[in-house]
């Protein structure tokens, strides 16, 4: 293995010791473990005397020096390293270049495992995502006046959605993380397949669906896009149906939608929303939260805690928002109006989340029958924007949502 970039950092230290400052890659980037050893060694000269110098390093670290470091041969390797370097003006590429190395490697050592059985095939997966997700930073965080300004005068990206008052009110963001959260049965699944139906021409969206049957779900979508009854879809009568139909799927089929119906793992998740939003902003609607599968030896509130946390570094560090779909505790089983308190299994719902939009049905109890029911919206905290009540009709048989005019 070539150990060329490792040496041009340590001769990049030795030449410009203020370097030291910027160092961002672990000590673990350095393969060769000689090369490790003088790193931190380097670095632990600089941090208890302002400086580096090699001359001084048999004087104030003889014991660190071995028989598998002796000082003569690690004095000579620092010297031709400080030699052989090009420039110290490359030192944050050489980081990043070596640090690239180093996930190579990493991932290289997890399939190799997996080829000798040591590893499943799920912790495989795990390992490429955790190895993937990570980074350095080498980037000066310190901004000038211009530069601030610039950044607080930049508007943020909206995203726009049929319902006007929703979008007024709750005025999400590219990069937020949305929970959508009702009773069992009020509609959140029906309404999340508005939104994506909606946003679908303009956005790449994925829909990892674990509730409900995927011809079910093609059912609604076609429905709410053609705004004609489920019921039709099974029983086709008439040629002018088949074919008022058939358009309705060639529109869905046109759209930018993608739908994973299995069960999935958070890291499943990162690794679908890392390769589906490498080229435009992803819309990912995931339902729901409950569903996806935990990790071992946790209980119910710490999984959906970390998955929470996890969902939402995800909507920052790619490029993506996310729609979560979540339920509400069984003390939400009534005619009251829901509250933040009672999103299901982990206060972190309400944390990490931008926006919670909450649905509900004012009179449950004469509605269960109806076709045709007024549900009403609560933008129960929104960082983006203002809280808010918002009324909708929902049209059970083609899974419609809109809006109501106040009267």
């Amino acid at each position: 293995m070539n150990f060329e970039l490792e040496e041009y950092v340590i001769g990049a230290l030795v030449l410009k010791p203020e370097l030291v400052k910027s160092v961002v890659i672990p000590d673990n980037c350095f393969l060769d473990k000689t090369n490790r050893f003088m790193f931190k060694l380097l670095k632990k000269q600089f941090e208890e005397y302002g400086t580096i110098d090699i001359k001084g390093l048999p004087v104030n670290y003889k014991k660190y020096f071995t028989e598998e470091y002796p000082i003569n041969d690690i004095l000579t390797k620092l010297t031709l390293a400080m030699e052989s370097i090009p420039t110290t003006s490359n030192f944050d590429y050489y980081q990043k270049s070596l640090f690239s190395r180093y996930v190579e490697h990493q991932i290289l050592n997890a399939i190799k495992e997996f080829n000798e059985t040591k590893i499943t095939k799920e912790e495989l997966f795990d390992l490429i995502h955790k190895y993937e997700s990570l980074g350095i930073d080498t980037q000066d965080h310190h901004y000038s006046s211009k530069e601030i300004f610039s950044l607080i005068n930049s508007q943020n990206k909206g995203i726009k959605f049929r319902f006007n008052k929703l979008s007024d009110v709750a005025n999400i963001q590219e990069h937020d993380l949305v929970i959508i959260a009702a009773r069992t049965g009020i509609g959140k699944s029906g309404f999340c397949l508005n939104l994506l139906e909606d946003i679908s021409d303009r956005y790449n969206c994925i829909y990892f669906n674990m509730e409900i049957a995927e011809k079910q779900l093609y059912q609604r979508l076609v429905s709410i896009n053609s705004k004609i009854p489920m019921s039709y879809m099974d029983n086709i009568e008439t040629k002018h149906q088949k074919e008022y139909i058939l358009e309705s799927c060639n529109k869905i089929a046109e759209k930018k939608i993608k739908v994973f119906n299995q069960a999935q793992t958070v890291s499943n998740i990162r690794r679908i929303i890392i390769n589906e939003s490498k080229l435009e902003h992803t819309v990912v609607f995931i339902d729901h939260v409950g569903l996806i599968i935990p990790q071992k030896n946790t209980s119910i509130y710490e999984n959906i805690t970390a998955i929470t946390k996890e969902l939402r570094q995800i909507s920052l560090n790619y490029n993506c928002t996310i729609i979560l779909v979540s339920q509400l505790n069984r003390s939400a089983d009534d005619d009251s109006v829901p509250k933040l308190s009672e999103l299901k299994d982990s206060g972190e719902l309400e944390q990490s989340a931008t926006t919670v939009i909450m649905l509900h049905d004012e009179n449950y109890g004469n509605n269960i029958s109806k076709s045709k029911i007024e549900l009403s919206f609560f933008v129960a905290k929104n960082r983006n924007g203002s809280l808010g009540k918002t009324k909708y009709l929902y049209n059970k048989e083609n899974q419609r949502f809109d809006e109501i005019e106040k009267r």
